[in-house]
């Protein structure tokens, strides 16, 4: 069930976990009470959360330096690469390591997004196969294109001797 609340908290959590954008101070509890507040509705809601701190400041549990260290955390991870954002996303089967196959790939989020619009075959790609592609075709990406309007893509860099910087 889409619908299910224990699933979004999940989806939730693995975007802003490490695995995904590594967004400090939006842990499971925290994204739980979110939820419960009312805020997070949808992956989008997390770069709406500055729209509600008067209030969210006053909230049991949360101070103005929590609240502040949050919101300043999602505005610093709203610079990312398309690595980090396709893994985020949570498309069944695509890891960190699948994600930055595909980036090379599509080189842009616009790119990746007309290849799967256009039904591109991604088992084409070295270590994929039917049942990934067919995950990244079936995959719902609305929120995702939301969410790039709020995203600045920097570049990974790729010589061997830069291995470790994005």
């Amino acid at each position: 069930n889409p619908e299910c609340e224990g699933k979004f908290v999940n989806r939730l959590n693995h975007y802003c976990s490490k695995k995904g954008l590594d967004i400090k101070g939006l842990s499971e509890a925290t994204l739980s009470k979110l939820i419960d507040f009312g805020w997070l509705n949808n992956l989008v809601d997390i770069y709406k959360l500055k729209e509600h701190k008067k209030e969210w400041i006053s909230k049991a549990g949360f101070g103005i330096k929590s609240v502040e260290k949050i919101l300043a955390e999602i505005e610093n991870k709203k610079q990312t690469t398309l690595t980090d954002f396709l893994s985020a996303l949570g498309i069944p089967l695509i890891n960190k390591a699948m994600a930055k196959k595909l980036s090379a790939a599509a080189d842009t989020w616009e790119n990746f997004r007309e290849m799967v619009d256009e039904g591109y075959d991604f088992s084409s790609i070295d270590g994929f196969g039917e049942v990934k592609n067919k995950a990244i075709l079936d995959f719902d990406y609305s929120d995702a294109d939301e969410i790039v309007k709020e995203l600045v893509f920097s570049t990974i860099v790729t010589s061997t001797s830069d291995n470790n910087k994005k």
